[in-house]
């Protein structure tokens, strides 16, 4: 009930800030606590750009009052909420993926460190997530705040 809750929410929100034509699918996996939402809009409808925003901020904004809230109505702080617009944070991630895998092959191939770009916290996650498929390189995040980046360096030998 609270998934639909969170969803009747985030309809009412999309509406009230003049977005027409969408529809919203829900997906949850409570083992993992885990919700995402897929807002689906007329491709011709500009307004998906809108909710997007440059870079995807908007979007990220949007999924974090709705992991706020679906952690408030859970009582439970590591519930995490996805969103996605037309299919834009998959081809995103996606493309990370490659990026990742890009640079982890040129790492494997030269033994010598490579440092990513800055990134968000989700970003930073996908990376981790798509090099840690690999035996022969590894990551790790240093800096701070807006800093924080990931190095990706071959396996250290046992």
């Amino acid at each position: 009930m609270e998934i639909m809750g969170l969803k009747n929410y985030l309809e009412e929100l999309l509406a009230k800030i003049g977005f027409q034509n969408f529809e919203i699918e829900t997906q949850e996996i409570p083992t993992e606590k885990f919700v995402k939402f897929m807002i689906k809009t007329d491709s011709q409808d500009e307004s998906s750009g809108l909710l997007i925003g440059k870079g995807g901020e908007n979007l990220w904004a949007f999924e974090t009052v709705l992991k706020t809230i679906l952690q408030k109505m859970k009582n439970d702080s590591e519930w995490r909420v996805s969103l996605d617009v037309n299919n834009y944070r998959t081809i995103y991630e996606e493309k990370l993926r490659e990026f990742a895998r890009k640079a982890a092959y040129q790492v494997a191939l030269t033994k010598k460190p490579m440092e990513l770009p800055p990134m968000s916290p989700k970003d930073r996650r996908v990376i981790h997530l798509e090099i840690s498929l690999r035996s022969d390189v590894m990551t790790e995040s240093i800096g701070e705040g807006k800093e924080r980046h990931i190095i990706i360096k071959p396996q250290e030998e046992e």
